[in-house]
């Protein structure tokens, strides 16, 4: 499973200290043998007023209440006296989702990618049987407009009740640049406009565990 946990930089907030906070807190899951099998930080490319940065997990789905247990009760506290004047994390409001991927992996450089979420309200008198019509042309037009495509597209299922869980899909892709991103969100766009209201937005991604 994933999850996106929303961040506010603190007054102390600096890329520098940024980079010891993420040195400090993967010091401090591998000490407590935390089954977390990676991490990336998450920049919005459009101010956003409900965080600053996204950072994003994934946990083996039986671990992750195990994990969140164990945070809150023995570590959020020191953590939050440590290092709150550079970060919160804001615990209270994670966006946790099941991930179905769609279609092949390709090789990604995670020091510094896109992620694009699409937010799919279905319009009436349509059902999300036909996303299928369109996903099996997607690579098609990829191929044939000689566009890079995506390196990862997954459809996400919310786990919880939060407040993304109202929309019928979030298609969630990863790019290895801007121009990928731009030429294939369009034909998504096109694609699926007379199904979904689509609104999207586009994050900088680099790998931190």
């Amino acid at each position: 499973m994933v999850e996106f946990i929303p961040c506010k930089k603190g007054p102390n907030f600096s890329q520098n200290n940024l980079l010891d906070l993420i040195s400090c807190w993967n010091k401090k899951i591998d000490e407590e043998a935390n089954e977390i099998l990676m991490a990336v930080i998450l920049q919005p490319e459009e101010k956003s007023e409900e965080y600053d940065f996204l950072w994003q997990q994934e946990l083996w789905t039986k671990d992750r209440d195990i994990f969140w247990t164990e945070w809150k009760n023995n570590h959020e506290n020191s953590w939050n006296e440590d290092f709150g004047s550079i970060a919160t994390f804001l615990t209270d409001e994670i966006f946790d989702f099941k991930a179905y991927l769609r279609g092949e992996l390709k090789p990604l450089d995670e020091s510094n990618y896109h992620q694009e979420f699409k937010y799919c309200s279905l319009k009436k008198d349509h059902n999300l049987s036909e996303v299928l019509d369109f996903e099996n042309n997607y690579q098609n037009l990829i191929s044939t407009n000689k566009i890079k495509g995506s390196t990862l597209t997954a459809f996400l299922k919310p786990l919880s009740d939060h407040k993304l869980n109202n929309f019928d899909l979030i298609w969630h892709s990863c790019y290895e640049d801007l121009d990928a991103l731009d030429e294939s969100s369009k034909i998504i766009d096109e694609g699926l406009s007379n199904i979904f209201d689509i609104h999207s937005t586009q994050h900088a991604g680099k790998r931190i565990r």
